[in-house]
């Protein structure tokens, strides 16, 4: 695949994502307008109202991006966040920093399209496939405590996945680690535009340095490439960076994370 491709593709990938995460709640809305991708999710957090272009450049221009978005989510009484291309959106970023928009990550876009060897487990772990609402409430549980630690609060989490049953879809492969038949670590890659994204990779805090996220990890993303997924790409936390390069994963761009927060957002 050349980098034109892989980029576009990964871009797309994302959006989607985003997309997902706003269907998880009743009241989510997407609004999709000339390449402009708008979500309003399940509270007034920035973290669940996202916008994202979706063009293979920058267009919309980030004037109207900024005018369009900022009427929105005013009307709605909610923060924002902006998703950043670093290979297509320094009109956008450079929109963001003007506002005076906080940047909380830069996630390096990574990649790896062959699979990834297998390595055993300790005895009392277990990584199982989600097929059922108890499962899909098993990686809920997991995702909310572990994303605590990059500051998503538990209220939050709670609201996001209010519903995990809604998570239970065939393009959607979702893994959790059990320690001693307890959840413990989770991820899910999601099947879209010939490619695989994993999202939502974390390790509960009583449960880290077992190599449970690398397992889960690993797992949705073999199960994406043994179903014909040209590449597996992911946007890399601080704290999964270091993992995904042994791993194999290598980046070939940035996700900047841009965010918008009102003096008072109703949660």
């Amino acid at each position: 695949m050349n980098i034109d491709d892989l980029l576009y593709l990964s871009d797309l990938n994302l959006a989607e994502s985003v997309r997902e995460m706003t269907r998880w709640h009743a009241d989510g809305r997407i609004i999709e307008q000339d390449d402009l991708l708008i979500t309003k999710g399940a509270s007034a957090s920035p973290v669940t109202n996202c916008v994202i272009r979706t063009s293979p450049g920058a267009k919309p221009d980030a004037g109207s991006v900024m005018k369009l978005i900022r009427e929105y989510y005013e009307e709605h009484h909610s923060g924002f966040s902006i998703y950043i291309r670093d290979h297509f959106d320094a009109d956008l970023k450079s929109a963001c920093e003007s506002f005076q928009m906080v940047k909380i990550s830069d996630a390096p876009g990574m990649m790896i399209d062959t699979i990834i060897p297998d390595e055993p487990l300790v005895k009392n772990i277990e990584i199982r496939t989600v097929t059922d609402g108890k499962g899909a409430a098993d990686f809920a549980s997991v995702a909310i405590d572990s994303f605590q630690s990059l500051g998503m609060s538990a209220d939050l989490g709670k609201k996001i996945f209010a519903t995990p049953e809604r998570m239970l879809k065939p393009h959607m492969h979702m893994a959790v680690a059990y320690v001693d038949g307890l959840q413990a670590s989770c991820a899910f890659a999601l099947f879209s535009h010939s490619i695989a994204g994993v999202y939502w990779v974390g390790t509960s805090r009583n449960a880290r340095g077992k190599g449970l996220a690398e397992a889960c990890t690993r797992a949705v993303t073999n199960w994406a490439l043994e179903r014909g997924a040209s590449a597996v790409v992911l946007q890399a936390s601080k704290f999964g960076e270091p993992i995904y390069r042994r791993m194999g994963f290598s980046e070939f761009t940035r996700y900047p994370w841009y965010m918008h927060f009102r003096l008072k957002e109703a949660g």
